[in-house]
């Protein structure tokens, strides 16, 4: 490339949210699967089990993860991971050369079924 061309960044409401680079530079992607219940704890919730996987990204990735209940803790097989969590959503914070696949666990401990659990969308973004 013999000339810099300055990115250009631009709102429309339209538009799905993420991010987007004019310069045609790939950005990789990142995709979370939710695979079902790994525990059951009789009656009191149980561990369900998803994996983020990811291709073509380097730097930090943070990782928002949102749910239909509200989520008591966040596991994963990596233990650079950052976690935290917040009612409906957890956020894992990890180098783009974590293990990957990714083994997330979410815990439910306040007597919901984990049978019923589902992610209802992510975001992340790279850094």
């Amino acid at each position: 490339m013999k000339k810099y061309i300055k990115p250009v960044i631009t709102v429309d409401a339209g538009m799905a949210e993420g991010v987007y680079a004019a310069s045609g530079a790939a950005q990789g992607n990142l995709n979370v699967t939710y695979y079902g219940v790994w525990d059951r704890w009789g009656t009191n919730g149980g561990k369900g089990l998803a994996f983020a996987n990811w291709s073509d990204i380097n730097g930090t990735i943070t990782l928002h993860i949102n749910f239909n209940d509200t989520v008591d803790e966040i596991e994963t097989d990596d233990a650079s991971v950052q976690k935290s969590w917040s009612g409906r959503t957890a956020t894992l914070t990890f180098a783009s050369t974590a293990t990957n696949p990714l083994t997330i666990g979410i815990h439910l401990n306040h007597g919901t079924s984990i049978d019923n659990l589902k992610i209802t969308g992510f975001t992340y973004s790279v850094k």
